[in-house]
Parts: C-alpha cells; sequence; structure tokens
C-alpha cells in the first residue's frame, strides 16, 4: 500500500499512522472486542465514517493503522467492485488493509450488515507494525501479531467467476476517483456544515 499524493488526506495519514506498542496495548484494551481488519472500502476512513454514520471531524485514523494478513488472496467479483478475500493455498499470499481499533457494539453491528450478506466474519491474525522509537536518526520498528475479526468470501472454496487481484492489495484509485466516494465526501462535508 503504497501512499500517493492524490490519496485523501485522512487515507494518507491513516497509512502513516503507526502506533509505539503502548499505543497499540491502549487501543486493543480499550474494548473486548478485537479491532475490524478490512481491506476494501472501509479503509478509507471518509467512508468508513459515511457508513458508520460518523461526523467527518471524528478522529478515526488514531485507531486505525495498516495490516498484513497471511494465508488469503484477495479477488474482485467484477473488474468495477470491492475486493473480497478467500483463503489461499498458497503460504506467500496475504492481504494488505487497515486494522480499525475501539468499534462499539453498534458500530462492528453496522460494518456486519454492510460486509455481510456474501461474506462471513472469521477470526483472524494480522501483523501490524510497531514504532519503537528513533535512536541516531534510525527509525525501529517491529511487528506485532494481533487477533482481528475480518470478513472472507462465503464460499470460501469456490473462486469461479472472482478475479485473482494482482498483487496484495486492492488499489483505491479507480473508487476514489469515482461517484461513489465523491458523493461519500460530500456528504460528511455538508455535515461538518450542519
Amino acid at each position: 500500500m503504497d501512499p500517493q499524493p492524490h490519496y485523501p488526506m485522512d487515507y494518507l495519514c491513516a497509512l502513516h499512522h503507526t502506533p509505539t506498542p503502548t499505543t497499540l496495548n491502549t487501543l486493543l484494551n480499550a474494548t473486548t472486542s478485537p479491532p475490524r481488519f478490512v481491506y476494501g472500502v472501509l479503509k478509507l476512513p471518509t467512508a468508513l465514517k459515511y457508513i458508520l454514520d460518523e461526523p467527518q471531524s471524528t478522529d478515526m485514523v488514531s485507531r486505525m493503522t495498516r495490516a498484513t494478513l497471511a494465508g488469503y488472496k484477495l479477488y474482485l467479483p467484477s473488474p468495477h467492485d470491492p475486493p473480497v478475500m478467500l483463503p489461499s493455498r498458497d503460504p506467500g499470499d496475504a492481504v494488505e488493509g487497515m486494522l480499525i481499533f475501539g468499534l462499539n457494539e453498534e458500530q462492528r453491528n453496522v460494518i456486519y450488515e454492510f460486509e455481510a450478506g456474501l461474506m462471513e466474519l472469521v477470526g483472524v491474525k494480522v501483523r501490524v507494525e510497531v514504532f519503537e522509537g528513533v535512536e541516531e536518526d534510525v527509525v525501529t520498528r517491529s511487528e506485532r501479531e494481533v487477533d482481528a475479526g475480518a470478513f472472507a468470501w462465503k464460499d470460501g472454496a469456490c473462486e469461479e467467476g472472482l478475479v485473482p487481484v494482482v498483487g496484495t492489495n486492492w488499489e483505491v484509485d479507480e473508487f476514489v476517483a469515482g461517484a461513489f466516494y465523491e458523493n461519500m465526501r460530500r456528504a460528511q462535508m455538508a455535515r461538518l456544515l450542519e
């Protein structure tokens, strides 16, 4: 997930948010439910706030960080759809996305309604990068494994009709340039003016 200058600013901030070990522990202990791993539309903070009916001023970025899920692969139901993921037999396959911490029950239910249907909630272990510090101008980071919930294609054994995504990340470029995201963005901005 290489940040691009044309990405929405809140998404760029989320991509760059790397918690310290203390911050990660605080985020993990803020609720009894595991964080959600998202890899499609909901990895965009504005889209997430729109779906959750949260004001645009709500700080979601500090509750998000990049994460990688090994053992899964991304697919597209059709060329312009957001991705779905399926378990993979290839141990080298992985899915890059965002981990969202601190969702309350109502927010988790909204995400469930948004993602469910052809998807099912599964328990996964994702890797997140943790900022350890800076010493002599050298940034030190480590990885930590975190339990999370994620939505996977219900018919996990059936790839028929699905188009494999090249790589480990669903590129958001087409989506953020489209009318659906623009309408979400405008609705969120209008709420700021209310």
